[in-house]
């Protein structure tokens, strides 16, 4: 079962929703939780790999739990907890290193002529790396401030709970916990419950008639690299470049949207990120709670920019090859992180001058290089990343292919092919290049141009007109989840 599912529509959310709504309203606060709880395992449980990945995921909660509790709360000597956190923090990454880099260690053993071996995981468990992080920020947390403790069920609920336990965001428990506990959120509040399935509204459809029809073009393109021309190719990258924003932000909007139907607020994840002027400002925008956990629990321990402009930049540049690293098990996954380091760098060092440059040329330079770095994020390989940018810069623009324009026409524009195929056979393939492009602009203006789903749904004013308006776009997304992809991110 996945967020955007019929299952989980309309059957999964509003018994949870309904069920902790009344017991909250009877004032059964703790049952309250309880449903959450229980709710969020059994969610967990219908995910591959089912039972096995919940039992790694429970095991993972109470060592946790129990280290912090029982370890770094207590009044050791100073070193005993530095060798508590490291051995907790240790287990984590090795849990994290277990599930999802041993065959990217074999392949760099074998390259290297060490040797390879045939040792593979048992068990992966789903979004292992957003509770890894979570959870090794709350254990430097609480060893930063022993003071602070949970109880089992919080901290269970914390790291289990269902909206963002495969995708993220990395929430913080000093962010979500007090919620949990806050009485004044315990009421039904109509306003939120409208924003929050307006917001969910909004998270449907980027990811079902947005994110899923420009994933059609891109993933034809990248497996017929051979076949395209620089439009093409041009129209390819741009195609993935939105679909993974759409993708991302869209299952946080989801996941936001969840939250304020149960009177919580999660942290944003994305703030206009095709907005940005520069590499620094693209990434206080994008992949907010990554960015925010790399610097306060990797960049700031290293240093941070305390130790000189050259010790500040090679922080920067293995943030970025950490980051690139977290994102898959891949040497071009590695360089895509690099490609974001040197970006950073440059971008800092130019920053005095480049605020003189109109921002129309900052804004067009910025979304360029983040679209070509996508391209060693997108493809299967480094090698496939550099024939993709080959096709760019040397095909030559010649008319778009017309076999990837028909297969990968969307759903929803079928039928008007099939008119004009009919009334005049000899336009169904500009029509079919109309369309692309026409997506394509579409995706630049909302996410480049248009109000965030945040922005549009703190602005919301209930009105008839906004009321059809969203349940023709829910009713819209529905009808599309026959073909959902899995989301990006899973796999990260």
């Amino acid at each position: 079962m996945v967020l955007p599912s019929y299952s989980f529509v309309f059957i999964f959310l509003p018994v949870v929703t309904v069920l902790y709504r009344i017991v909250n309203s009877r004032h059964l606060y703790v049952l309250g939780k309880v449903i959450l709880l229980v709710s969020s395992l059994f969610f967990y449980a219908l995910l591959t790999p089912g039972i096995p990945g919940l039992a790694a995921l429970l095991a993972s909660i109470f060592f946790c739990y129990a280290l912090a509790t029982y370890g770094l709360t207590r009044p050791f000597a100073q070193s005993v907890r530095k060798l508590l956190l490291a051995l907790g923090v240790t287990v984590n990454l090795g849990l994290l290193i277990y599930c999802r880099y041993l065959s990217y260690i074999n392949d760099l053993a074998g390259q290297a002529g060490i040797g390879t071996f045939t040792f593979e995981a048992v068990v992966v468990p789903v979004g292992i790396s957003y509770f890894t992080f979570s959870q090794i920020a709350y254990l430097v947390d609480t060893y930063r401030d022993p003071s602070v403790r949970y109880s089992l069920l919080d901290y269970s609920l914390f790291v289990c709970f269902f909206p963002k336990i495969t995708v993220g965001p990395i929430a913080l428990t000093s962010e979500l916990i007090p919620q949990f506990n806050d009485i004044a959120r315990k009421g039904a509040d109509y306003d939120r419950m409208a924003k929050g399935f307006y917001r969910f509204t909004l998270g449907l459809a980027k990811k079902l008639i947005l994110a899923d029809n420009l994933g059609k073009f891109a993933d034809l393109g990248y497996a017929n690299i051979p076949n395209l021309g620089s439009g093409d190719c041009l129209l390819v990258i741009l195609s993935y470049t939105l679909q993974i924003y759409f993708d991302f932000s869209g299952y946080c909007d989801l996941a936001s949207g969840i939250c304020l139907m149960l009177g919580l607020d999660l942290c944003e994840n994305f703030d206009g990120p095709y907005r940005s002027l520069s590499i620094v400002e693209f990434w206080k925008r994008w992949h907010i709670s990554l960015t925010r956990f790399f610097r306060n629990y990797l960049y700031i321990p290293l240093g941070g920019n305390r130790k000189g402009k050259v010790r500040t930049y090679l922080n920067n540049m293995i943030i970025f090859l950490i980051s690139g690293l977290w994102h898959g098990a891949a040497t071009h996954f590695v360089l895509w992180g690099g490609i974001h380091g040197v970006g950073m760098i440059i971008s800092r060092l130019i920053s005095p001058f480049s605020k003189k440059i109109p921002k129309a040329i900052r804004w067009f330079l910025t979304f360029a290089f983040v679209n070509l770095a996508w391209v060693f994020f997108r493809a299967d390989d480094a090698d496939v990343a550099l024939s993709m940018l080959s096709r760019l810069f040397t095909a030559g623009f010649t008319p778009l292919n017309s076999s990837l324009v028909a297969t990968s026409i969307p759903t929803e524009f079928q039928l008007i092919q099939w008119l004009i195929l009919k009334a005049a056979p000899d336009m169904t393939f500009y029509s079919g290049c109309a369309i692309w492009i026409l997506l394509v602009i579409i995706g630049i203006y909302f996410s480049a141009f248009s109000k965030t789903a945040k922005e549009r749904c703190d602005q919301l004013i209930a009105s008839r007109k906004m009321v059809v308006m969203t349940v023709i776009l829910f009713t819209w997304s529905v009808l599309s989840m026959s073909e959902v992809a899995e989301f990006i991110y899973v796999n990260f």
